[in-house]
């Protein structure tokens, strides 16, 4: 019974697990989305303050080019004692008509008046008062551009200036050059910016005025929004360039998110920055977060309430079957003993025989189709890594001779020899030794460049003929001595391996060509760089 206990709380315990990881999944998998969501919409935002905030660059810009252009002209006409009235009205008038966002541009004297203007009613009207003209007629800077607060016009309409400053010849004041912005021609330029029913985008003054809002919220014009807390106060204060803020707008109770941006281009001189902001409502911005939340909770109790009465069901059904299933295990168990046994009888014979497929009968090592198999995943391998791959071809000299001289069981006993001499020197065990065929050897040396190849190679010539095994036959020694023809290179092509066997197998001629019992290199591809080393001392 307490066993019985014991696997039926188990069962409970692995279910209330499993249930407890699939709601720590789904919970992690809901706040990856939520994250998701707030930095995608904080890039979507950064987006379309950026557009705003290049729109705005590019007609400030042609504005203070325009202010250059003419503070130039008045300059030129002034050194040359010429009036310059009559073509600053054209140009003035042609500012404004190719400057997208400009209402009116203006020139006023030092006293304020407007001496000349796109508009011909604000001709004669003096604006002595207005920050557009205070600002620069208490500052001598030329190249500053003043952006004036937000104001009401004399034509009255909601507007902002900016204004750059004249000097005569003495450096005093000579006039103020005057360009209002036009709100509704920005507005309609920057209605495709918004892409959701609950975006809003603004654009204040860098006090914090308002100048711009789309759509328009129920907040007066020239409303300040650096209040203590808000995110614009946030902003300035952070003293960033830009900011991904939340919090509420004046106006509204509506939690929202906002991205900032302060407008202040060096090469403007601009006395006072501009702040764009884009914003969205957290409730709208989440409500497919919050939809998919409660989906995946209905789902997640629809799974839980089946999976406990599933278990109750599988449970009731194990305790009415569970003697027959006693029974029944107790046979599965001795048929299961007894495959057991044959399996371990049939994997002791297939370990036989897949050491038999890729061993050498005779000597032990590696055979023919070991090697090829190796070649090919090292070749991958080092071609992969960018590493050097040696290959050293090695056959006994004159073996046939010693078939005929000694007989063929003695000729076996010397390929064993030969065998397990050079497999004992590679000590590396990553490097494969293979017999090839016949009375030929090959040695498979990855990450191992051509100077170690030659140094093992020599190693290998010199360690087979310290084994001075006797062979009267041979022309070259008085005992069994081989020639080892060595290459190397960085794989590249897939199908170069063939390339480097071949090398391998060029400089085991050439070294057969140098006199035997010697080492020779070749490089793949090149039939004329065969290097033979030395011979080792004679036998």
């Amino acid at each position: 019974m307490r066993r019985f206990f014991r696997s039926t709380r188990g069962e409970w315990l692995f279910l209330a697990a499993n249930l407890a990881l699939l709601a720590g999944f789904l919970a992690f998998s809901l706040l990856s989305d939520r994250r998701s969501i707030a930095h995608g919409e904080e890039n979507r935002l950064a987006t379309q303050t950026q557009v705003i905030h290049d729109l705005l660059l590019s007609r400030f810009s042609s504005i203070r080019r325009a202010h250059l252009n003419l503070q130039n002209e008045l300059h030129t006409a002034q050194a040359r004692g010429v009036n310059p009235m009559p073509f600053v009205e054209r140009r003035l008038q042609g500012f404004a008509e190719v400057i997208p966002g400009v209402r009116s541009m203006s020139l006023l004297n030092a006293s304020g008046a407007v001496i000349a203007s796109s508009r011909h009613e604000l001709i004669g009207m003096n604006f002595h008062d207005h920050s557009y003209f205070q600002l620069p007629q208490h500052s001598d800077d030329l190249a500053t551009l003043y952006l004036s607060p937000p104001y009401t016009t004399a034509l009255g309409s909601w507007s902002i200036s900016l204004s750059s400053r004249i000097n005569d010849a003495r450096g005093k004041l000579a006039g103020v050059i005057v360009s209002t912005l036009d709100p509704e021609r920005l507005s309609q330029q920057l209605q495709s910016v918004i892409y959701a029913p609950d975006m809003w985008i603004a654009a204040t003054h860098g006090n914090g005025q308002l100048f711009l809002m789309l759509p328009e919220l129920p907040v007066p014009r020239g409303h300040n929004l650096l209040g203590a807390g808000s995110m614009f106060q946030r902003h300035i204060e952070s003293s960033a360039t830009s900011n991904y803020l939340s919090g509420v707008l004046p106006g509204s109770d509506a939690q929202r998110v906002m991205f900032i941006q302060t407008l202040r281009a060096p090469e403007l001189h601009l006395d006072f920055p501009m702040l764009i902001a884009a914003s969205r409502n957290r409730e709208d911005l989440y409500a497919p977060w919050w939809r998919s939340l409660w989906q995946q909770l209905l789902l997640y109790s629809l799974l839980a309430g089946s999976s406990s009465l599933g278990l109750c069901l599988t449970q009731r059904r194990r305790r009415q079957n569970r003697q027959l299933q006693r029974a029944n295990e107790r046979i599965l168990r001795d048929k299961n003993h007894v495959l057991e046994e044959l399996n371990q009888q049939l994997q002791a014979q297939s370990n036989a025989l897949q050491a038999m497929a890729f061993r050498d009968g005779l000597t032990g090592i590696a055979n023919r189709r070991r090697f090829d198999e190796a070649l090919t995943a090292e070749w991958r391998h080092c071609r992969r890594e960018a590493l050097p791959l040696a290959i050293l071809m090695i056959d006994i000299d004159f073996f046939k001779r010693y078939n005929d001289h000694y007989g063929h069981q003695a000729g076996d006993e010397c390929l064993r020899a030969v065998a397990q001499t050079l497999s004992g020197k590679p000590g590396r065990a990553h490097d494969l030794l293979a017999r090839y065929g016949g009375e030929e050897f090959v040695c498979l040396l990855p990450n191992c460049d051509l100077s170690g190849a030659n140094i093992l190679a020599e190693a290998l010539r010199q360690a087979v003929a310290d084994l001075q095994l006797a062979h009267a036959d041979s022309p070259s020694a008085s005992c069994v001595t081989i020639s080892i023809g060595v290459s190397c290179c960085i794989p590249e092509a897939e199908e170069g391996a063939c390339a480097l066997l071949a090398a391998a197998d060029q400089a085991l001629y050439q070294a057969k060509q140098n006199g035997r019992n010697c080492v020779a290199s070749a490089l793949p591809g090149v039939t004329s760089t065969a290097h033979p080393l030395p011979p080792g001392p004679p036998c």
